[in-house]
């Protein structure tokens, strides 16, 4: 005879859950679909007359607003056929008792009104008519919403009816997969508990242990395996020793072929390998420094101790997780990143610490030799600014001859040649890594002016290359700040903006307050910046080219501008979402007063 097996159980049990689940869905489906009729009888039924209301009294509304502006008779036909468009609408959609005669007087009222108004002359004021022809809109609103409601009310008699008849059946449904549970864990947690004890003794360390035949087919076939297993592990225990030795040598050489200095050290700080790299950046021997402890290596090199001192900071909680280290070699200074990474298996604690001497001279190189890229650039605008700036300067003496044209564009040369200098004046400053480089000169000042001036110095170059540029302020909000600065941060945010808009293309400038602060928006309809790209495009030296545009003279731009930014106690940031353009959105924080 066969045994029986768990699967065949549980299916069986399985399958009769199932037929009931069956019969509770096929009692529940027409209660539910009878809801469901009923909240689309409330959502949709009486909808149509309160949208169609709601754009009739918009149609009133702008009507109205154009007779006291004495601009009605331009107005009046687009919203009087807008409002018998909406009124055709309702008229085709009558739900409720009375609802056509509201809607003929609707269309009554509205007729006379119409006509009232484009025979009047103008500054005629028909306020009562439009006031009364409100109130029966609101009428007909009333009349729809209340039917709603009704119906809303029937459907959650529906609903707490169809809630408790399917609390019952869930009720019976548990109530048999209760039984069904215990009936199988009585069937099961017999043999299972004679199991494992049988296979506790496998963590014994005694896999000579073997297993019998077992009751149910599955338990019986897990002892088969069972026994198998026990018979590999004795096998295995054989070659225990020359495996561990083999993976050793495997990470030996893997740790060798690293191009970084590794040191492995254990929970007790003694060193248990140390690759060539390492012993060399070092200038110990690898075979000294093996089974001693790291912090009494027999070296007095001042690499060495160095390396030493900076992890015993490490040990006593210094901030941070790495720390940079000179190190003079092969006649010239190399820049080490020193880093202790705790060597743990899974969640127990450390088993020691890998120490990672990680060369980082040439990214030390690459930054030395930007910032004198930027230092000798910067220099050489000296020259040039100067020249440009006198010659300017020349020019104005004679302003009186000048045309009105020539005058304007003479002031904007003289201001560019001053935004020019204190450009040049900030690339050396952050080239020379001048933390404190921004200095502000506080003052009262006015942003709407500010982003005024700056869309007009713009307004020849976004006519030349086709792009629409416009702005909207709100409500100008006054504050204190370094007008040069912030004017720069504008100009600087625009330039871009037309940089990657193509011809045709819109560029949008907009100055607003909220919740404390003004924030200064430049949107475009560019390429959009990728996500990779957002995460640092404020840092030095970030640049990006996207859809062909050119990229910008050094990549400080925008790293500057957030440095004046932050200086201000405000912040910058962008938003690019999926399918083009950018918003470089500027905050900065208002006076209590304002």
């Amino acid at each position: 005879m066969s045994r029986p097996t768990l699967r065949n159980s549980i299916r069986n049990g399985s399958l009769a859950m199932l037929v009931m689940v069956v019969l509770l869905g096929l009692y529940t489906l027409p209660h539910v679909y009878r809801l469901g009729g009923a909240i689309r009888e409330t959502l949709y039924r009486n909808y149509i007359s309160i949208d169609a209301a709601q754009h009739m009294h918009a149609a009133l509304h702008d009507l109205q607003v154009a007779e006291l502006e004495n601009r009605a008779a331009a107005v009046l036909p687009a919203d009087r056929a807008a409002f018998f468009h909406w009124l055709d609408i309702e008229d085709r959609d009558y739900t409720e008792v009375g609802e056509p005669e509201l809607a003929a007087e609707i269309r009554k009222r509205a007729n006379r009104l119409f006509a009232d108004v484009a025979s009047a002359p103008p500054g005629a004021r028909h306020d009562a008519e439009f006031a009364a022809l409100h109130g029966r809109l609101d009428d007909l609103i009333a009349m729809n919403k209340s039917a709603m409601f009704r119906a809303d009310s029937r459907a959650s008699r529906l609903g707490g009816r169809l809630a408790y008849e399917f609390a019952i059946g869930l009720g019976l449904l548990l109530a048999f997969g209760a039984a069904l549970s215990w009936w199988l864990v009585w069937t099961i947690s017999h043999p299972l508990t004679d199991l494992a004890e049988r296979l506790h003794g496998v963590s014994q360390r005694r896999a000579h242990l073997r297993l019998g035949p077992q009751k149910l087919a599955e338990l019986d076939a897990v002892a088969r395996e069972f026994n198998e297993m026990a018979e590999r592990l004795e096998q295995y225990d054989q070659l225990n020793v020359e495996r561990l030795l083999f993976e050793k040598s495997k990470t030996e050489a893997i740790i060798e072929s690293l191009d970084d200095g590794v040191v492995l050290i254990d929970r007790d700080g003694v060193v248990i390998h140390i690759n060539q790299t390492a012993a060399i950046i070092l200038g110990i021997d690898q075979g000294d420094a093996l089974g001693i402890p790291f912090d009494d290596l027999s070296s007095n090199h001042p690499h060495y101790l160095r390396v030493r001192d900076a992890l015993r900071m490490f040990k006593k909680g210094a901030n941070g997780e790495r720390v940079e280290v000179t190190l003079h070699m092969r006649g010239r200074d190399h820049s080490f990143v020193v880093k202790p990474i705790p060597l743990r298996h899974g969640g127990a604690a450390a088993l020691g610490t890998i120490l990672l001497l990680q060369d980082v001279t040439y990214l030390r190189d690459q930054d030395r030799a930007r910032a004198n890229l930027v230092a000798t650039l910067s220099h050489e605008l000296r020259t040039p600014l100067t020249s440009l700036a006198l010659s300017a300067e020349l020019l104005s003496r004679d302003e009186a001859a000048l045309a009105p044209r020539q005058r304007e564009l003479l002031r904007a040369i003289l201001e560019e040649c001053a935004r020019m200098k204190l450009l040049s004046d900030n690339l050396l400053n952050l080239a020379r890594g001048d933390a404190g480089a921004i200095a502000l000169e506080r003052a009262p000042l006015d942003l709407a002016r500010i982003v005024e001036q700056v869309a007009e110095r713009f307004n020849i170059q976004a006519g030349e290359k086709g792009v629409s540029l416009t702005v909207r302020t709100e409500a100008p909000p006054m504050l204190e700040g370094d007008p040069v600065k912030l004017s720069w941060v504008v100009s600087n945010l625009v330039g871009n903006a037309l940089r990657y808009t193509p011809p045709g293309g819109k560029i949008e400038i907009a100055l607003r307050r909220r919740n404390g602060v003004a924030l200064i928006e430049v949107t475009d309809t560019g390429p959009g910046i990728p996500p990779a790209i957002r995460n640092y495009i404020f840092e030095k030296f970030a640049q990006f080219g996207g859809n062909g545009a050119e990229k910008g003279a050094a990549g400080l731009g925008l790293a500057i501008a957030k440095d004046i930014v932050q200086a201000h106690g405000g912040r910058i940031f962008v938003e690019s979402p999926e399918g083009g353009g950018s918003r470089f959105i500027v905050e900065l924080p208002l006076p209590a007063r304002i």
